[in-house]
């Protein structure tokens, strides 16, 4: 177990999710970012999670902002599960002086030890599934997580204080899941890293469409690509596709750039190059990459898998003709008409948005 130096305080604010990693996707982010705006703010925070990938690049934040960073060690067994004997025997150190436990996603032993010692302790604490109550989620892995469900989840989820749901759809979700034992639920939407997103100056736009994440099926790629192809359009327009791989594959489609992941400024400097990003996802309990580039003032097209209604016409069913007519729109528009179409979504970004509003609606 790696540490750094801890500060003795009364009560503390933990977090704790199985991985805090650059290839985490909006998950990983969301812990850091909510631990760090809360130290910032003058909190005692904890940051706790398992070893085994890259850190997310706002952990070095943190510990630079004094949150007590632990990273256990990840057991060679069991590893989908994310075991941890390091963090089973030590994780009652962090609890008996904690004023709240914050678990993140679900299907996980840190997140049930978690919750049934702080059960044990009397700390109260509160859940974000992020996504993972979402019927088409659960139907992949249905006989693994319907154990799970049954064993562990379902017990966690209406045993806390509270549940965290980053929109309405998502709070549905957890209704449907729960019942009547449903615990009351915060809707507060994801942020954006805006002391990074500012850093990086405006770049030229390119005749460009942007999808930024994992290459997971669920994201919705296939139907993407063949809105491209169905589109056929002019040399001057690509469509750039950069994330880690996660179990889809980009076939050789001409107009199709694949770039690796990109992180922090590389990030920043794809999102602000770019004419337009398309989330062409099945599933999406939030879609973070949304709240990020239209901070970055670049236009967007969702589809209905995540819970972006704002986009107005923008915001289309999860189908290659409905992405196809989408993009065939933005594409013929001028830069400053496209622009014009999103002003009002491009300033409120930075309002909505921000960690440190959203990591003060998640103190107890």
């Amino acid at each position: 177990m790696s540490s750094s130096a801890r500060t003795t305080h009364a009560k503390r604010l933990v977090h704790l999710v199985a991985g805090c990693w650059a290839n985490g996707g909006g998950l990983s982010e969301l812990v850091a970012a909510t631990a760090l705006a809360q130290a910032q703010a003058g909190h005692a925070v904890s940051l706790l999670f398992l070893d085994g990938e890259v850190e997310h690049p706002l952990v070095a934040s943190c510990r630079e902002a004094g949150v007590d960073v632990r990273v256990f060690h990840r057991s060679p067994i069991l590893k989908k599960l994310f075991l941890s004997f390091d963090l089973a025997c030590h994780l009652d150190d962090f609890l008996r002086d904690a004023a709240h436990l914050y678990l993140y996603s679900c299907w996980t032993f840190p997140v049930w030890w978690a919750a049934a010692r702080a059960r044990t302790l009397g700390v109260p604490y509160s859940v974000a599934p992020q996504g993972c109550l979402d019927p088409v989620r659960r139907a992949y892995g249905r006989v693994r997580k319907g154990l799970a469900w049954r064993l562990f989840d379902r017990q966690n989820l209406i045993r806390a204080a509270w549940l965290h749901a980053t929109a309405e759809t998502e709070a549905a979700w957890m209704r449907e899941a729960l019942g009547t034992l449903c615990p009351p639920i915060r809707i507060v939407p994801n942020g954006v890293d805006g002391a990074l997103f500012d850093r990086v100056p405006a770049q030229e736009r390119t005749k460009s469409v942007l999808y930024l994440g994992r290459l997971h099926p669920l994201k919705g790629l296939d139907l993407l690509l063949e809105a491209w192809q169905s589109l056929a359009p002019s040399k001057e327009w690509e469509l750039i596709i950069a994330g880690p791989a996660d179990g889809a594959t980009i076939p050789s489609v001409p107009g199709v750039r694949q770039l690796p992941p990109c992180y922090g400024e590389d990030k920043v400097r794809l999102l602000k190059s770019a004419s337009i990003m398309v989330l062409p996802t099945r599933s999406e309990n939030f879609g973070i990459i949304v709240a990020e580039a239209l901070w970055c003032r670049t236009p967007v097209i969702c589809t209905k898998g995540a819970p972006w209604s704002i986009l107005g016409e923008d915001w289309v069913d999860i189908s290659a003709e409905a992405l196809a007519t989408a993009l065939q729109r933005l594409m013929a528009l001028s830069p400053e008409a496209r622009e014009h179409r999103f002003a009002q979504l491009f300033d409120q970004a930075a309002t909505a948005y921000n960690w440190h509003t959203i990591a003060t609606r998640l103190l107890p």
